[in-house]
């Protein structure tokens, strides 16, 4: 807080024996304490409605120290003295360079010292003291008198004298860095959105318009209350069955048990669907149309022209999903099985129910996965439906592939829309593919397109146009399946068929092709980790539009700027698995302030004014280093176990300052820092 590092220190402080104090301010015994050490504090958890649909709603008060800080007992400042004069004699002669000290103090009537600052060295004194200097509205800190009063005090000019002041503005939720992945799932928010800035003018005033912005936020990704999972549970159940594929590719699929191979990702307390039911209903659906010939439109039904916010677009689809195909909907529900078995017997149910004839599917124009074929042509009528349900039924890679490439699929075709609303489409289905586009940056590639929309000529893009052709392409060319074709399959098709004990000698016109190397796993775990990355993107999207309350056109710079730090070759996001098991990532990155104007009109969280004398003044009076940092806090920097002994009534004084905007109050602490250029023969009195 006072020295804007997190360098290695050592820290002095005295472990509370008697009495701690809990965040709440209420005390308990020791032996409670050392429950809670074995044990964990046990988590406040409101699952009330509008704390779980509410991810903006805070049930803690954000604050500046940590748990752990909360045991740290103080030390009487004479013993304090003692300790820092000790640790300076012994390392005076060490070669090696040492670590700072701090020493965590008891705040007197007559002394309000919070911390003791020690650092030995050969050639220099450093020492400082962070000191307690009360409280005062934010009407009435003036920073030209600090100013004047550190140039009194060292004795230099006013000019000579360099200031920097930055703030922090909470906007929504607390950290919840110190909880396991499995609290993180279900506690009741998801994550931290705040603004840091930084000026150099002599003002406490947040100057909106030229001062620097670093955004800075928290998610955590596959959180419950997160509508964002309408798209993570599906590459999550991609992750579990390439796994399974892995295996069985290289140990052979009996190696693999299917009832206890897991699919969908197992989170405490979420709610697991029935998915037999759904599927019958799905099937109920379908056949509905056959008889009223009602088939629904295609293309995305998640986003559309009256789409406003990505809050909206992945409500839709935990709603309604993201398309009226089939297969897509089919790939809703078996993405939610538990098990490989589980998944293989319902995909074996849809199809023998759709060879009945009962049911005329609806299949999107642009959806070429093999399992798209095959439900068009077994509701058509085949010649062998029963062989090909066995050869599937026996062959689980083949089976388990089909369901993979739609997820694939889909997966991507999800992403591609709903981040489009915020990137061209250009860049995102490029995304997908290693080619030459990747090596620009998005800007460039948004002035081509610009360019291309401008010179008057004919701009119309697909999205997936360039992805039938890619390295890394899961899509097939082929014609469309609508019409029935008596020459469909070539002699060699019917060959390779033949081989695999699909056809009989008789070419069978209506055969399904379903031939294990015709689906290449390759691809999929660069894609999987492409989903991965795009995913963490629209985690914080989402929470900044939510937190920010941000248009479409606000939230651009911001998703060019994740993209670009996410979606990369140095990503710090390298794998689903990474996300799985650590949920929590953070991104601090600078934004244009018009963006976040609104918020810094508001007083921030806490203030930070350091002042510095420059070098040649420095010179030419005492030959020293010398820094005053002023911290001007809503709450206390310090845990209760110290701050009692300066305020005694903190809740009630937070309470105030909360409710009454005019009236608001913060805490001032000092730092000063020292540093002789002599050798060091003093000691601290």
């Amino acid at each position: 807080m006072y020295t804007k590092d997190n360098k290695e220190v050592v820290m002095v402080y005295e472990k509370n024996k008697q009495m701690l104090i809990d965040e709440t301010g209420e005390k308990f015994t020791n032996k409670q304490s050392e429950n809670l050490d074995l044990t964990g504090s046990p988590l406040k958890l409101d699952l009330s409605l509008h704390t779980v649909l509410d991810e903006t709603f805070s049930s803690d008060e954000p604050q500046l120290w940590t748990k752990e800080e909360g045991s740290h007992g103080p030390i009487s400042i004479d013993k304090a003295r003692e300790i820092a004069n000790l640790y300076n004699s012994n390392r005076l002669e060490s070669t090696e360079e040492t670590l700072p000290m701090w020493i965590l103090t008891t705040p007197t009537d007559q002394i309000k010292a919070l911390l003791l600052y020690v650092q030995p060295d050969k050639r220099k004194f450093n020492r400082g003291i962070v000191t307690y200097e009360g409280s005062r509205g934010f009407e009435d800190i003036d920073i030209g008198e600090l100013v004047e009063n550190y140039a009194k005090e060292e004795n230099l000019s006013i000019d000579s004298i360099n200031i920097t002041i930055d703030c922090k503005y909470i906007i929504t939720g607390v950290s919840y860095s110190s909880y396991n992945s499995e609290e993180l799932l279900n506690i009741p928010h998801s994550g931290l959105t705040q603004l840091k800035c930084e000026w150099n003018t002599k003002t406490l005033q947040t100057p909106y318009i030229s001062c620097k912005v670093l955004f800075e936020q928290e998610v955590i990704v596959g959180h419950l209350a997160s509508p964002c999972n309408a798209v993570w549970k599906s590459v999550c159940a991609l992750h579990n069955l390439n796994q399974i594929l892995v295996d069985m590719t290289a140990a052979g699929f009996n190696t693999v048990n299917l009832e206890t191979a897991q699919i969908r990702a197992n989170i405490q307390n979420a709610k697991h669907p029935n998915n037999a039911k759904r599927l019958t209903d799905l099937l109920n659906e379908t056949e509905l149309y056959a008889y009223t010939a009602e088939c629904p439109a295609g293309g995305c039904i998640c986003v559309d022209e009256d789409t406003t916010s990505l809050g909206q677009c992945m409500t839709r689809m935990n709603t309604n999903g993201s398309s009226n195909d089939f297969t897509y909907k089919l790939w809703d529900i078996l993405r939610d099985c538990e098990t490989a078995e589980e998944l293989i017997t319902l995909l074996l149910e849809a199809l023998k129910f759709i060879s009945s004839g009962k049911i005329r599917p609806f299949i999107d124009a642009n959806n070429k996965t093999f399992l798209s074929k095959i439900v068009l042509k077994l509701s058509r009528g085949h010649s062998q439906t029963s062989k090909v349900l066995k050869n599937l039924r026996s062959s689980p890679p083949q089976a388990l592939s089909l369901v993979a490439q739609v997820g694939i699929e889909k997966t991507m075709w999800e992403y591609t829309k709903v981040m489009s609303l915020l990137e061209h489409s250009f860049y995102i289905a490029g995304i997908w593919n290693t080619d030459a586009r990747s090596h620009e940056s998005i800007e460039q590639i948004n002035q081509t397109i610009q360019d291309m929309t401008m010179s008057g000529g004919d701009f119309t893009l697909n999205p997936f146009e360039s992805l039938s052709a890619g390295e890394n392409s899961i899509r097939l060319d082929a014609d469309s399946f609508y019409v029935d074709d008596a020459n469909e399959l070539t002699v060699d098709d019917f060959a390779s068929l033949k081989k695999h004990g699909l056809v009989s000698d008789k070419k069978d016109v209506n055969e399904v092709p379903l031939i294990t190397d015709e689906i290449d796993i390759n691809p999929w775990k660069n894609l999987l980790t492409k989903f991965a990355q795009v995913h963490v993107c629209l985690e914080h999207l989402h929470r900044a539009e939510t937190s920010l309350r941000s248009d479409f056109e606000s939230l651009k710079p911001v998703a060019s700027k994740l993209l670009e730090h996410y979606v990369a070759d140095k990503s710090p996001i390298r794998t689903v698995g990474q996300l799985l098991s650590d949920p929590v990532q953070r991104i601090a990155m600078s934004i244009s302030n018009n963006i976040v104007q609104d918020h810094l009109k508001k007083p921030a969280f806490w203030y930070r004014v350091e002042m510095t004398s420059n070098e040649r003044q420095t010179e030419q009076c005492f030959k020293k280093e010398s820094k005053v940092v002023y911290v001007f806090s809503q709450q206390p920097v310090f845990s209760p176990s110290v701050w009692q002994h300066l305020e005694p009534h903190v809740d009630e004084v937070a309470e105030v300052t909360i409710t009454a905007a005019e009236e608001l109050k913060y805490y001032i602490t000092k730092y000063k820092y020292i540093s002789n250029k002599m050798m060091n023969k003093i000691v601290l009195k």
